[in-house]
């Protein structure tokens, strides 16, 4: 081993392979930091969606409720305007299956994701 490093030495390529290892090292702790920086991308755009969810499922609810509280003032009934909203949602959902929408909706988000992904590269290429 010791003969190996003579000759490097004396060939004065000790230097380059020095310099190649610390370039293919600072590739590395870049390729880590860039990786960091997307997960934190991923992570907050995650986060940002589940709250928006949450705040657009409570609107929901309580316009549904509104809408319901409403109904039984008009009809006169303590829970009819209540089977109303219900029904409603219960007809959407059966729309939602019979209509097959989980199916096209997850083929237009893989098409997004793959938009994204092309994006990415596109953006990625122009640094």
């Amino acid at each position: 081993m010791a003969d190996y490093k003579k000759i490097l030495s004396f060939l004065k390529v000790d230097a380059i392979v020095d310099d190649l290892v610390a370039i293919v090292e600072a590739k590395i702790e870049l390729l880590k930091i860039e990786l960091k920086e997307e997960a934190a991308k991923a992570v907050t755009k995650i986060i940002s969606a589940i709250v928006l969810g949450l705040l657009l499922f409570l609107i929901v609810i309580f316009i549904s409720i509104t809408i319901a509280t409403l109904l039984n003032h008009f009809i006169g009934s303590r829970f009819w305007g209540f089977a109303i909203v219900t029904g409603f949602y219960l007809l959407i959902l059966i729309g939602f299956k019979v209509f097959k929408v989980d199916k096209k909706l997850e083929r237009k988000i893989e098409m997004g994701l793959n938009n994204f992904e092309e994006e990415s590269e596109k953006e990625e290429a122009n640094e």
